[in-house]
This record gives C-alpha cells, sequence and structure tokens, in this order.
C-alpha cells in the first residue's frame, strides 16, 4: 500500500499534469483566435481598400475574436502568475506574511472566478434571445467566454493554492 506522501505526490503529479493540459488548451485556443482575427482584419481592409466593399460581418466577428482572446489572456495571466500587482510593501514582509498574503491572494483569485462565472452565465443567458446586427448570431455569444474564463481561473486559483509552493521553486 503507498505511503500518505507517495499519494500525496502521485495526486500533485496528475493536478499538474492536467492544469498544464489546460493551459496547452487555452493558448491553442488563443493561438487560433488570434490568427483568425488578424485573417478577417487583412480581409476587411482589402476589402475596404482594394475592392471598395468592406464585409458588413468582418468587423463584428473580430471583435467577438478580440475578446474572448483579451479573457483568456486574463485566465493565462493568471495562471502564470503574472496578472498585474502592487508589490510596493509585500518585498518588505518577512516570508511568513507574504505566504499568507500569498494564500489570500490565491482565495480572491478562486472567488473571483466563481463571480466571473456565475455573473458571465447569468449575462450570456440573458442576452441569448437577441441577435447581434451584422452577423445575426446570439447576442450572448459575445459573453459566452466570460464564464469560460471563470472556470479556467478556479482551476488556476485551485492549483496554486494546493500546488503552489512547489511550482513556485
Amino acid at each position: 500500500m503507498p505511503q500518505p506522501s507517495q499519494m500525496t505526490q502521485t495526486w500533485k503529479q496528475g493536478l499538474r499534469k492536467f492544469v498544464h493540459g489546460v493551459e496547452r488548451i487555452v493558448e491553442g485556443v488563443g493561438s487560433y483566435m488570434m490568427g483568425i482575427m488578424v485573417a478577417i482584419v487583412i480581409y476587411q481592409v482589402f476589402g475596404r481598400y482594394v475592392l471598395h466593399k468592406t464585409p458588413g460581418w468582418s468587423e463584428e466577428v473580430a471583435l467577438l475574436f478580440m475578446t474572448a482572446y483579451g479573457f483568456l489572456s486574463i485566465a493565462t495571466g493568471f495562471g502564470r502568475r503574472s496578472h498585474l500587482s502592487v508589490t510596493l510593501l509585500y518585498g518588505h514582509f518577512p516570508a511568513p506574511i507574504r505566504r499568507v498574503l500569498d494564500y489570500f491572494s490565491d482565495i480572491l483569485i478562486v472567488f473571483f472566478g466563481v463571480f466571473l462565472f456565475i455573473e458571465g452565465y447569468k449575462f450570456t443567458q440573458l442576452t441569448w434571445s437577441s441577435d447581434l446586427p451584422a452577423t445575426g448570431l446570439p447576442n450572448g455569444l459575445q459573453y459566452l467566454v466570460v464564464p469560460i474564463t471563470g472556470v479556467v481561473i478556479v482551476i488556476y486559483g485551485l492549483f496554486w493554492l494546493l500546488v503552489g509552493e512547489e511550482e513556485k521553486e
């Protein structure tokens, strides 16, 4: 029978693999969205200046991709711990206090992710019945990324809470 420390290490390794898999998916989706957005904008500029006819859908779809990419970038920032933080006093605290502050920060990140999920879901549901003007797509589509981002932020926040200190080293 495995020892408790071995079970903990195995569990943490599994969690680490899962989170790194989520990170690869989020980054891959973000890369494709950025590529599609760039292609749409190039097509829009080509249509406007060469064909003298701007495709009506292009700006709306590019904006959808840009918004989704921005939200997924927020989640990635939390996952990499590269989000904006004020460290003016943090560096002057002793290590035990910094650990408590890191723990508190991770808890706030999880709550923020839960908030994004709940409120983003409500707003997506509320706006789903109306249509975007240029494409006729559901209006809620532009907000669908908010609850998805919330889920990813919760995953990253829980990861930092449970495995964080080992990952920092």
